[in-house]
């Protein structure tokens, strides 16, 4: 009886330290091979060049045509420190849009050299509407909507990025 309470109790002590882990893992199913990186974005001040303040997201990398159809389809949550980068090479004018995206995104067009082109707040939910860049991009980077407006993102502003496509 003995083994048996001190077998219970450790099983119960090894439950309770998995379990928090799980929680923290907010990695949609869908996503979960996904190649990830941190992307910065530098924010222009005033359009002088002087940058400030950089933003840090994670991101996971669409970079094959697969992969940028899926986006973040059925993706039902996404943390305001997360988001997808869109690769696109050699850089092209796109349309955006969030057929089977279920919740709100900001999309965000980047123009070759890194700057932000283009900033489309908040994209309905299911919307079939093109969204297009207006420029030639070479990455888009959606985030969840409203977090473009929160972290003050606009056209002018930077990504710099550790990887080359």
């Amino acid at each position: 009886m003995k083994y048996l309470a001190n077998a219970s109790m450790l099983t119960l002590a090894l439950i309770s330290l998995l379990l928090p882990m799980q929680a923290e893992n907010s990695t949609p199913e869908q996503l979960l091979s996904w190649k990830q990186e941190l992307v910065t974005i530098e924010r222009n001040l005033s359009f002088t060049n002087n940058f400030i303040d950089p933003v840090t997201i994670n991101a996971y990398v669409a970079d094959t045509p697969a992969k940028r159809t899926q986006g973040l389809m059925h993706v039902r949550d996404l943390p305001e420190n997360e988001g997808m980068l869109f690769v696109f090479s050699p850089p092209r004018y796109v349309s955006m849009w969030m057929k089977n995206t279920v919740i709100s995104l900001d999309i965000v067009f980047i123009k070759a050299d890194g700057t932000i082109a283009l900033v489309h707040q908040k994209a309905k939910p299911l919307s079939l509407q093109s969204i297009p860049s207006i420029h030639k991009v070479k990455w888009v980077l959606e985030l969840k909507g409203g977090v473009a407006e929160k972290l003050k993102l606009r056209p002018g502003d930077k990504l710099v990025r550790d990887q080359a496509d």
